[in-house]
C-alpha cells in the first residue's frame, strides 16, 4: 500500500472497481503511508468494515467509534428500618424501587480485544452492526502437515 492506494479506494467505486483490504492494525496503515490523517482516508473511503480480534485498541475504534450510545435502564432497590424503642410505632420498614437511566457504549473496543478465535463484529450495508461467525477448518488427522509425534492434530 502506498500513497497511489488512496485515489484508487476514493474514487474506484464509481469506476466500478471492488476493492477488498486486509490489515492487522491501523497502525500498519499508518507505517506504510506515512500519515495518520491518509490513513484515515483510506479507512474512511471503504463501505463495510469487519473486525476480527485485535490487541490495539486504535484498531478496534476504528468500529467502535461509529456506532451509537445506547440508554440502558436498571432497578434500583433500596430498603430501610427504624426500630424505636417504646410507643405503639417502634419498627418501621420502607422499601423503594426505582429505575435508573445510563448511556453507555453500544460495543465496547474490549469485545474486539476479547473475541473468539473466528468470531467478528461488522459493519455492514450501509452501517448495521452484525456479529458473525466464520467456519474455522478442522485439521485433517491423516494430513502429515498437521501430524505430530504423538498424532494430535495442530488447531
Amino acid at each position: 500500500m502506498r500513497q497511489e492506494f488512496i485515489p484508487l479506494v476514493n474514487k474506484g467505486g464509481g469506476a466500478g472497481i471492488q476493492v477488498t483490504a486486509y490489515t492487522q492494525t491501523l497502525s500498519d496503515i499508518q507505517a506504510r503511508i506515512g500519515s495518520a490523517s491518509k490513513a484515515g482516508q483510506v479507512v474512511g473511503n471503504f463501505n463495510n468494515l469487519i473486525v476480527l480480534r485485535v490487541r490495539e485498541t486504535a484498531t478496534a475504534e476504528l468500529l467502535t467509534k461509529q456506532l451509537p450510545q445506547v440508554e440502558i435502564r436498571s432497578r434500583q432497590v433500596s430498603s430501610g428500618v427504624t426500630d424505636t424503642p417504646g410507643g405503639i410505632n417502634s419498627f418501621t420498614s420502607n422499601t423503594r424501587e426505582q429505575v435508573v437511566c445510563r448511556t453507555v457504549p453500544l460495543l465496547e473496543t474490549s469485545a474486539l480485544i476479547q473475541l473468539p478465535k473466528g468470531q467478528a463484529f461488522a459493519l455492514l450495508e450501509g452501517g448495521q452492526l452484525w456479529k458473525i461467525r466464520l467456519p474455522l477448518p478442522v485439521p485433517d488427522k491423516h494430513c502429515p502437515l498437521f501430524a505430530t509425534s504423538t498424532g494430535a492434530a495442530h488447531r
